[in-house]
């Protein structure tokens, strides 16, 4: 299926829902929205790793007759979304990355981070799903989202198992993909990147991508942090909004 409307394909982050972007979906003139529910592609997926889940997303998607959409992927789905465009580069009208992280170019880095991860996930993790979400939101870089996401949003979260976020966080660890800098390099298409102005790591990351890539355009949200879309929705909008106008016309 070829859309006749400009399609947006949307894959959540870590502890995410496909549901949680009204603000793009209702009353939009402009194109379709699809949030993907690749969350319960990692849960049926024996092994998960990033480039299992983007192969079980590509046949989803496969199924549904899905071709020449736009992907936008926020931080660990960001990532999945730079795993489609390496699998699949040829399928994808362009990419929105919100605060995804690109990988680790050492190898000896990467293993470094893994290590460290694996602690401080054990340690995250060790107990029931309203301990971890309070630990894991009290890190800095949600110092303003926390405070703005709803209940729907926060009792959707506490649905997950823990064995399923144990599963996702080591599986799906930044530190467990490939480096994407020479994906997002050779894929010619257009590259939105957004960040936060209040997170620092990732507003580095995405002016490191604005400058290291031609294709890509790199957008600094003010009073926003790492969750750019819940902190600031109508911003985020916008960009998007004028990225795909601009593409698509």
């Amino acid at each position: 299926m070829v859309p006749r409307r400009p399609l947006l394909l949307y894959l959540h982050g870590f502890l995410g829902h496909p549901n949680e972007l009204g603000f793009l979906r209702d009353n939009h003139s402009l194109y379709d929205v699809l949030e993907v529910p690749w969350v319960n592609l990692l849960h049926d997926n024996k092994d998960g790793s990033l480039v299992d889940v983007a192969i079980a997303i590509n046949a989803y998607l496969d199924q549904q007759e899905i071709q020449e959409a736009y992907l936008y992927g926020y931080s660990m789905g960001g990532r999945l979304a730079m795993q489609l465009v390496s699998l699949y580069p040829h399928k994808w009208k362009g990419l929105i990355l919100e605060s995804a992280h690109v990988g680790f170019e050492s190898g000896v880095q990467r293993r470094e981070e893994q290590l460290k991860w694996e602690k401080k996930f054990t340690k995250l993790t060790a107990g029931n799903v309203k301990e971890f979400l309070k630990e894991w939101y009290s890190q800095p870089l949600f110092k303003n989202s926390k405070t703005l996401m709803s209940n729907e949003a926060l009792k959707q979260k506490e649905s997950y198992d823990m064995d399923l976020i144990r599963k996702w966080g080591r599986q799906l660890q930044t530190a467990n993909q490939v480096y994407f800098v020479p994906t997002l390099t050779r894929y010619k298409r257009p590259i939105l990147y957004l960040a936060g102005e209040d997170d620092i790591k990732y507003s580095k990351l995405g002016l490191m991508i604005d400058q290291q890539v031609k294709t890509a355009k790199t957008v600094i949200i003010k009073e926003a942090d790492h969750n750019v879309h819940v902190c600031k929705p109508d911003k985020l909008k916008k960009e998007m909004d004028r990225f795909i106008e601009k593409e698509s016309s």
